[in-house]
């Protein structure tokens, strides 16, 4: 588990900064009709107004009542922005579907899916916005042992933070982290109590309309 850990936080890593180091030099500027040149883009734009709808991949891990659950996960993203000077404030929700889960001694814990909504606050500048984020979490797991299964909603809070760098007049790429802690639920079959947390490192692309 330690060695995909590390393995999914290099890539995404990788690919942020390669992206961001891509948007830096790129002759346009996110959002806008004007052509600065090379380098030459407006300290603080008002181009992140507006809504925009994306996907994302990530890799999971966490804990659940001493099960360690890890793995990977991908699905949709939304949302809006509204831009003052260089302060950005904005709302968004993802769905994803997760390969989130563990095995001990035959009994199986898995995460399906993953929700959050959250609100977004952060500095605008060149073609990048560093924010932080935080609001509502969920997710539905399901937990079995010897043919038994039971599974249970489990609602929670989530916060983090990221980077996000326009690539495009419309289109821009984010590294994101977030912790999400749920509640707990009793599950049947033995499975107890079982309060899941998770963190996340997602990698993104949005387009803006």
């Amino acid at each position: 588990m330690r060695t995909l850990y590390i393995a999914a936080v290099a890539a995404a890593s990788s690919l942020a900064v390669g992206t961001a180091a891509r948007a830096a030099d790129a002759p346009y500027s996110y959002g806008g009709d004007a052509d600065y040149g090379y380098g030459a883009a407006p300290a603080v734009q008002e181009t992140w107004n507006g809504f925009y709808v994306g996907g994302l991949i990530g890799y999971g891990l966490g804990d659940a009542s001493g099960f360690e659950p890890d793995g990977f996960l991908g699905g949709l993203t939304a949302g809006i922005n509204y831009q003052v000077d260089a302060f950005l404030f904005g709302v968004e929700g993802d769905i994803t579907l997760t390969g989130i889960g563990d095995e001990i001694a035959g009994e199986d814990y898995n995460l399906d899916w993953v929700g959050t909504l959250r609100g977004r606050i952060g500095y605008a500048f060149d073609r990048f916005v560093v924010y932080g984020t935080g609001g509502f979490a969920w997710t539905n797991a399901e937990y079995s042992t010897g043919g038994l299964s039971d599974s249970h909603f489990h609602g929670g809070w989530t916060v983090g933070g990221g980077v996000e760098a326009a690539v495009t007049a419309n289109v821009s790429a984010k590294f994101e982290y977030l912790y999400m802690d749920f509640s707990d639920a009793q599950y049947g079959g033995g499975g107890g109590y079982i309060e899941p947390d998770l963190h996340t490192f997602r990698i993104g692309l949005n387009y803006r309309f």
